[in-house]
């Protein structure tokens, strides 16, 4: 590359070193060769302290398992492009966009230059948009259950208004027909205050499947399938499913897929959801690459996410939990 004039190398490296992003170099081996002086940041070391080291001797043990057979690939020349979580200072998460460029000489590779950028923010404002789709989702269920509460209420209320009517105008028939007046009265308000206490202490979405169905059409619009006695989870799982949808339909989206469509299943005391996007292929990755680093800051204990996509530009999506 040909600097501007009065522009040289050391004003190059003035420039990387200022940047907040570590920009580095690995050779074909696998050692770092280059850093800019992000690596006390992003390594917690000085550049002289890792230059000359192999990569995976400066990662944790989490960090090996989630880079290794990336920079393989990269190494190998294919482009990576992945997220990963890492723990700051503080113990805060901290989450890095990690990009692998292959560099080639000739007709073949030379290693690879590396990009780790900070993505905190964004994940975390991906995050509370994927809550606040799961929130509008229950309370749009609830508001429809108690719509349908209150209409039960009022239409008992409405049979009760008639025989007291009728008590009304047939005095004579006041003793015998109280007591049974009353008892109605008395059952119909107590549906009601169940229904009420049901809505605000348990927190249950009046149908999973409207809430899923919801979700999904604010994402994609696109087909829901239900299997199983999905509406009979508990208002946990429920909650759980519905933010694990709404975490991988937003994934999904940011491809501009061709078509999207859910099927959620309860079989042998397993909870599945499996998410078919059509297309959704970009020049920085597959769905897959999304979606993968869902994983680690989204999925409970006990719960998986498996990606597999095929030749046909279609990804399967399946995440899973036991009931």
């Amino acid at each position: 590359m040909e600097l501007p004039t009065g522009f040289d190398a050391q004003d190059l490296g003035e420039v990387l070193d200022a940047l907040p992003s570590l920009v580095a170099y690995v050779d074909g081996a696998a050692v770092l060769r280059y850093t800019n002086e992000a690596s006390r940041t992003w390594l917690d070391r000085a550049p002289a302290e890792v230059v000359g080291r192999p990569v995976e001797e400066l990662l944790d043990e989490a960090g090996c398992a989630t880079t290794h057979d990336r920079l393989v690939a990269a190494l190998g020349g294919r482009t990576q492009r992945f997220e990963r979580a890492l723990p700051d200072r503080g113990g805060r998460a901290r989450h890095a966009l990690v990009e692998m460029v292959p560099r080639t000489r000739g007709d073949h590779g030379d290693g690879c230059y590396v990009l780790v950028t900070d993505i905190t923010r964004r994940v975390e404002a991906e995050a509370g948009h994927a809550a606040s789709v799961v929130r509008s989702a229950l309370l749009t269920e609830r508001n429809v259950r108690a719509a349908g509460a209150s209409d039960s209420a009022m239409q008992e209320l409405f049979a009760i208004g008639l025989q007291l009517d009728r008590m009304v105008r047939h005095p004579e028939t006041a003793t015998a027909e109280a007591a049974p007046i009353l008892e109605h009265l008395a059952r119909t308000v107590d549906a009601l205050r169940g229904s009420v206490r049901h809505l605000i202490v348990e927190s249950q979405p009046g149908s999973t499947s409207g809430a899923v169905r919801y979700v999904v059409e604010l994402w994609s619009g696109g087909p829901v399938r239900f299997d199983g006695p999905v509406d009979d989870l508990p208002p946990e799982v429920a909650h759980e499913l519905l933010g694990a949808l709404s975490e991988i339909l937003a994934a999904a989206a940011r491809h501009t897929p061709d078509g999207l469509s859910v099927h959620v299943r309860v079989q042998e005391d397993v909870l599945e959801a499996v998410v078919t996007v059509e297309g959704g292929r970009r020049e920085d990755g597959p769905v897959g690459t999304d979606v993968e680093a869902l994983g680690p800051r989204t999925l409970r204990p006990g719960a998986t996410i498996t990606v597999v996509a095929d030749d046909a530009a279609r990804t399967l999506i399946t995440w899973r939990r036991p009931v």
